[in-house]
């Protein structure tokens, strides 16, 4: 295992971020389809550098420890952060947590084979120092990372190398997923829109198909995360697991679906959440954001 114990404690205070950040409501047209929200000037822009940058190209690598992930010319990975929201031009890592994941920022961004401009920011931080975001998620690099390592990927359960997530997930000091003890990350989906499950649900196993309770009226408020075309096509971070993932085929105002599922439960979202992170629908009845890592479905 990585070395994450003195890491974890200095993310905690870092934890008490911004929970939202001005600027980042979703356009309804994200839903329930899982498009970005990204704003913020071109990564073209001008403004002071964060720092002088020995490489402002961007290019897609990888190592035996994971799959493609971004990455600096020079080889260092670059890695987004669970308590940054997407779009919202802020950071929520500052001070001492700025000594172990330095912001990455590029005055003169230049790209390698697929990977478009349009998919790079800059915003200024509060500090007077820009960063530069990759689909409106903030990047960083690891202070400690040699060229080719990966050695800041799942730290804390909240840091992951850069790449173009399917799921990913948030957090707030104030929201205790189902499964979890404490307040810990929950998921989301690539635009960093809240997942949730019904606890009325039956959850699906190896045997039998899972079973929504859930029905057309319901699904107005709570509309179901449709699946990919194929699950193998989702990208994940390092700690889940694609066979956690399923399929639930069901009917929704008349016409053939496939829901999404996780260990057994189908996923659904919630219509009032119309920022990136917000859980209006947590603990509304038997409705839960759940921790990616520890939900087993217990009530």
């Amino acid at each position: 295992m990585r070395n994450r114990i003195g890491v974890l404690a200095l993310l905690l205070g870092a934890a008490c971020g911004s929970d939202s950040g001005a600027g980042g409501n979703i356009d309804p047209s994200d839903y329930p389809g899982d498009g970005y929200v990204t704003s913020g000037a071109p990564a073209a822009g001008s403004g002071a550098s964060a720092a002088p940058d020995a490489s402002a190209r961007v290019v897609w690598a990888s190592n035996a420890g994971a799959a493609s992930y971004l990455a600096d010319g020079a080889g260092h990975a670059l890695y987004m952060f669970a308590n940054d929201l997407p779009g919202t031009n802020s950071s929520t890592c500052s001070g001492m947590c700025l000594e172990k994941w330095p912001v990455f920022d590029s005055q003169a961004l230049t790209l390698g084979p697929n990977l478009m401009m349009s998919d790079f920011t800059r915003f200024a931080r509060p500090d007077g120092k820009y960063q530069t975001a990759f689909k409106g998620r903030p990047l960083y690099r690891f202070a400690t990372d040699a060229a080719n390592s990966v050695s800041g990927d799942a730290v804390g359960g909240r840091w992951y190398v850069a790449r173009d997530y399917s799921v990913f997930v948030a957090a707030k000091m104030d929201v205790t997923p189902q499964g979890a003890t404490a307040p810990t990350p929950y998921m989301t989906n690539r635009a960093g829109r809240t997942v949730y499950v019904f606890m009325n649900d039956t959850a699906g196993t190896a045997a039998t198909a899972a079973s929504s309770a859930c029905p057309d009226a319901c699904l107005a408020m709570w509309p179901a995360w449709a699946a990919p075309a194929a699950l193998e096509t989702m990208v994940l971070p390092s700690s889940m697991k694609a066979t956690d993932f399923g399929l639930l085929a069901r009917t929704v105002d008349g016409k053939a679906m496939q829901q999404l599922t996780y260990r057994g439960f189908p996923l659904y979202y919630h219509t009032p959440d119309t920022t990136p992170g917000a859980t209006s629908g947590h603990m509304s009845g038997a409705w839960r954001v759940i921790d990616p890592t520890a939900f087993t479905g217990s009530k």
